[in-house]
């Protein structure tokens, strides 16, 4: 359940911005250090036990033989207080064998402990065929016998199924569920249709990854995989997920052809408390050949406590759907970034989509800078880009500012490769979706970058979020409250892009081509409307208003205006430059904006010292 949240004061709007709370989070900095550090002498891991056999589930029917299964347990030497329990499940004729290399990535942080189903990996098999939750059963007697509870359960392929039907069943054993690959999605449920998926998805396999399967299968034998195929395929996870009251985690290699994007998706949509996450250039087994990457996004899922970042309460604003849906994107190499940082992450409400595309701060790829002064916590950088484009248009700035901090560039929902709504969307709606998306992200503080009409959210997001936003930059602001009509705003674009940059010109074409007309119209409408003249004042945070000399969209005398109406405004201008200044002078914006910083935080500083 969502914390409680505390009534508003009446005295108002800012008790109603600071609405959420900073859950507690499990520092896994600290888990590695201690475990590596008491795992240097020795590391206990159980050998392969005997077969244990399970007692009867409760079916009602009468059984010569109990299903048997074998626990392989890895856990450090000395227990870590605090450290995560993960149980992993194989899916249909696989084996512990399956998941060495996930285990070898999660028990830096935590005990593993991998089951052989019956029937697999070498264990007797049954007399009779298993259904789901006899498997369940079997699980759930294992973890018993070997007082596991409050466990990440983590199921790959039918096994996603499994703990899905375990979590249903015994609660008291999930903390929460990852479900690596899940099948089967009903439209493509038929037994040849799979036999074709798993035959193509052979060919995109690593050959160790293959020979392992073809291994597991030979042990299996054909007669029980084929006995169980069956149970797998008819089993609805769409139906059985919505039950589960656990947070889960939803993960697949971008090219597998089994779980499909749009089925995660589905299945994302339908659990109560949900994100999805991907693994680039995996197929089915991404838990394999992306074990690194895998292993990261599930201690990154622990770490982010999604039982208080997911909401159940009804959405504000207007947004069409109160359940949140975060997709994570991880890094093709994740052996260059030990950090496994994600590369993307989009947040879905409903049929509204943000994205974040991530830079992360990398000052030894730039010249040593002259902002020695500034000697903060390395600052987050948050870059909007005005209607019809995309985080492209502000890459350049966006790699420059990588020298000081992180980054974090946005698509805004119909912007990019994001859905595109079927409504109009405030700019008040779109603050507020960006300021979940970065709440998802653990973003605490950051610097607000719009250019041209996305001036008009960035705004938005610092009046609604003065906790969250600590500076505001807005360059090229729009739109001018003289010229403030379709005609006027077409022909003053249609000029100023004939004086750009071809660059810059190529991005605007091929991001006006993805929006489309219909989403840019609407778009246009929405900020032809704002009064940035009459929002900007209320905004309480240091504000730095930026500029081309030559700029035909965000005219002198209108940002000169905007900067004395703000309550601690600036204007800087750039010489030479147009509109598209962050593009052009990418360099000289950067440097201006690292410049803003220091001041404003000497300003900060002086009444302490005094």
């Amino acid at each position: 359940m969502s914390p409680a949240t505390p009534k508003p004061s009446t005295a108002g709007q800012r008790d109603r911005r600071a609405r959420r709370l900073s859950p507690k989070r499990v520092s896994f900095t600290r888990l590695r250090t201690a475990l590596r550090h008491r795992m240097s002498a020795s590391h206990c891991s159980t050998p392969p036990g005997p077969v244990i056999p399970a007692t009867a589930a409760p079916s009602g029917r009468d059984t010569a033989h109990a299903p048997a299964y074998r626990l392989h347990s890895s856990r450090p030497a000395i227990p870590v207080p605090g450290a995560p329990v993960f149980v992993l499940i194989h899916g249909l004729g696989m084996s512990h064998r399956y998941f060495a290399g996930l285990q070898r990535e999660l028990g830096a942080v935590g005990e593993t402990h991998i089951l052989d189903l019956p029937g697999f990996g070498g264990t007797p098999k049954p007399g009779r065929r298993l259904s789901v939750g006899d498997y369940a059963h079997v699980i759930a007697e294992a973890m018993d016998t070997a007082q596991l509870r409050s466990c990440t359960l983590i199921g790959h392929s039918m096994g996603a199924q499994l703990v899905t039907e375990l979590a249903i069943r015994r609660p008291d054993l999930a903390a929460r569920v990852v479900l690596i690959g899940p099948v089967t999605d009903p439209v493509r449920a038929s037994a040849l249709t799979h036999t074709l998926y798993l035959g193509l998805d052979t060919l995109l396999e690593r050959p160790m990854t293959t020979l392992l399967a073809v291994g597991a299968y030979a042990r299996c034998g054909l007669p029980w995989y084929f006995t169980e195929l069956p149970v797998m395929l008819k089993y609805r996870l769409d139906q059985r997920l919505p039950l589960m009251t656990r947070p889960v985690l939803i993960i697949r290699g971008t090219s597998d052809p089994i779980a499909r994007r749009d089925w995660c998706a589905r299945l994302a949509d339908a659990s109560r408390q949900s994100r999805l996450a991907e693994i680039p250039g995996q197929a089915h087994a991404a838990h394999r050949a992306g074990a690194a990457a895998v292993g990261a996004a599930i201690t990154r899922f622990i770490e982010e406590d999604p039982h208080a970042s997911v909401s159940h309460t009804a959405p504000s604003r207007g947004l069409s759907s109160p359940r949140r849906v975060t997709t994570v994107q991880y890094a093709g190499s994740p052996q260059a970034r030990p950090e496994h940082t994600p590369r993307r992450i989009s947040l879905t409400a409903g049929d509204r989509q943000a994205r974040a595309h991530l830079i992360p701060h990398r000052p030894e790829a730039h010249a040593a800078t002259n902002a020695g002064a500034y000697e903060l916590t390395v600052p987050v950088f948050v870059l909007t880009h005005g209607i019809g484009m995309s985080h492209r248009y502000l890459q350049r700035l966006g790699d420059q500012l990588s020298a000081h901090g992180r980054v974090v560039l946005l698509d805004l929902p119909g912007a990019g490769r994001t859905i595109t709504p079927t409504a109009a969307m405030p700019n008040a709606a779109k603050a507020e979706i960006v300021g979940d998306l970065l709440d998802e992200m653990g973003v605490s503080s950051c610097v607000v970058i719009g250019h041209s009409m996305g001036v008009q959210s960035a705004t938005e997001l610092a009046l609604e979020r003065p906790g969250l936003v600590s500076q505001l930059v807005l360059i090229g602001a729009a739109v001018d409250a003289g010229r403030r009509t379709v005609p006027q705003q077409a022909l003053t674009l249609a000029v100023n892009n004939a004086l750009e940059k071809p660059s810059l010109n190529a991005i605007q074409f091929t991001d006006m081509l993805r929006c489309g007309p219909r989403w840019y119209l609407a778009e246009l409408g929405v900020a032809m409307k704002y009064p940035l003249e009459d929002r900007l004042p209320l905004v309480e945070q240091p504000v730095l208003l930026m500029r081309g000399a030559r700029d035909l969209v965000a005219g002198s005398a209108w940002s000169r205006a905007l900067a004395e109406t703000a309550l601690d405004g600036e204007l800087v201008e750039v010489e030479g430059a147009f509109h598209g200044v962050h593009h052009s002078t990418a360099g000289t914006v950067a440097e201006r904006i690292m410049t803003f910083l220091a001041d404003t935080a000497d300003r900060l500083d002086e009444p302490e010292a005094a």
